[in-house]
């Protein structure tokens, strides 16, 4: 049962005022199955704010009263067909937004829009302004209160993002910077995405201490499937942004063991005995080397590419390794990689069938001399699409600084997922 309320309408002549104002702000509400705290919400929101603000409440496909009740209220409703997630109502109504400024309210009415004024002041100061549940969280449940620590711990040990409560539900962007992030989550890991690809960008932070209180209706978010899926989400933005930590590191110490090892095994220590650790440790060396190899090649690419999508900071390193007189360097050393492995192989291939095809004895040689082909075709292909990057990443060095006049993002073809 829906309760009835008088709903407090400005009059007339300032309602006119408002609807010629210039919109600053878009208080974008996600809302599912909300008919018990949405009419709360949305009188807490036109009674704090003012003119250059406009709502947008975006239904998501639900099965009660919601939608009535959103379109009794001076507010812009957008409705989807079918449940889709609250990301994808996010994303629907960052579409549909007239304002520069964003604030993301959730329609359960555990958020104080007493805020949303505040916040819209803030952002003109900062680039994210993220509302902190400082009081009251006695109001959220024991197992997301344990899910939020440990989310909040592991973002900002992965991704070095400061801050407290980053899966709160009140918080404020710019739409610009909203719209760069080209954000893919459907579900309740949109907080998340957006709040590592801030960091990501280095926006400026501003935190607000704000009062959680109980949720009206019934609660949307399951903590164990949506927290896999919000895990899930930290885990590949990891494999994207933080390509030092997935890639580099690992591939960097497996290449240095693998070379050791090859070097060992096919140059045995003065006075060893028996025939050697024979061609099985041999390829397995080989192995990790080239493996080593490409999670390096592979952390490099990645850089570039998030950087080329205007996702990072351009670094000083791969900048450096990715000019064209170094470039040179290494398609040089690729060819002679190629070159001499190749030399190699047709020497020891022609030396056994010279031998008229007997029992082949020089398998670890064979072994070694076939990892530099592979190796030295990598290196040049990775190179090559380095280089591809590298091209079009000369153009955003202005994230290097999102402060000032907006982020050049790198026009996509339609459809185009960064993950």
């Amino acid at each position: 049962m829906v309760s009835t309320t008088l709903h407090r309408y400005p009059p007339l002549s300032n309602a006119i005022e408002d609807a010629l104002a210039p919109v600053h702000t878009t208080v974008l509400i996600p809302v599912y199955n909300e008919e018990a705290a949405l009419p709360r919400v949305l009188e807490d929101v036109l009674a704090s704010i003012g003119p250059g603000y406009e709502i947008l409440v975006i239904d998501d496909g639900s099965s009660d009263g919601t939608v009535a009740i959103a379109r009794s209220y001076p507010c812009q409703v957008i409705s989807h067909a079918t449940n889709r997630g609250k990301g994808a109502a996010m994303k629907t109504g960052l579409a549909h937004a007239r304002g520069e400024k964003v604030v993301f309210i959730d329609g359960d009415a555990t958020y104080p829009a007493s805020a949303i004024p505040e916040i819209s002041r803030q952002l003109d100061r900062y680039d994210v302004v993220r509302c902190v549940r400082h009081t009251g969280r006695d109001k959220i449940p024991l197992v997301n209160r344990l899910g939020n620590l440990f989310f909040d711990h592991l973002i900002r040990s992965v991704h070095q993002v400061e801050g407290n409560d980053m899966l709160s539900g009140l918080y404020g962007l710019h739409r610009r910077h909203l719209l760069a992030m080209q954000l893919e989550a459907d579900g309740f890991d949109i907080e998340t995405e957006i709040m590592v690809k801030a960091g990501m960008l280095a926006l400026s932070t501003h935190s607000m201490p704000i009062q959680y209180h109980e949720r009206l209706g019934e609660k949307k978010l399951k903590p164990l499937r949506d927290g896999w899926a919000i895990l899930l989400r930290v885990l590949r933005l990891t494999a994207i942004f933080n390509p030092f930590a997935t890639y580099i590191v690992p591939g960097l110490m497996l290449w240095l063991i693998a070379l050791a090892a090859l070097l060992v095994l096919h140059s045995p220590l003065p006075g060893a005995v028996g025939s050697g650790p024979g061609p099985h440790a041999v390829i397995v060396s080989a192995m990790a080397f080239l493996t080593g190899f490409q999670l390096l090649m592979l952390g490099g690419v990645v850089h570039l590419y998030t950087t080329r999508h205007g996702m990072r900071r351009p670094n000083r390193v791969l900048e450096l390794l990715t000019r064209p007189s170094l470039r040179l360097i290494t398609y040089g050393c690729a060819g002679l990689l190629v070159l001499v492995g190749g030399l190699w192989t047709l020497g020891l291939v022609g030396a056994w069938v010279q031998g008229g095809l007997a029992a082949f004895r020089s398998g670890e040689a064979l072994v070694v001399a076939l990892a530099m082909v592979v190796g030295g075709t990598k290196l040049f292909a990775t190179t090559l699409l380095m280089a591809l990057f590298a091209s079009t990443t000369a153009g955003n060095r202005d994230a290097r600084d999102c402060r000032g006049a907006g982020i050049h993002v790198p026009s996509a073809e339609p459809g185009h997922s960064m993950l």
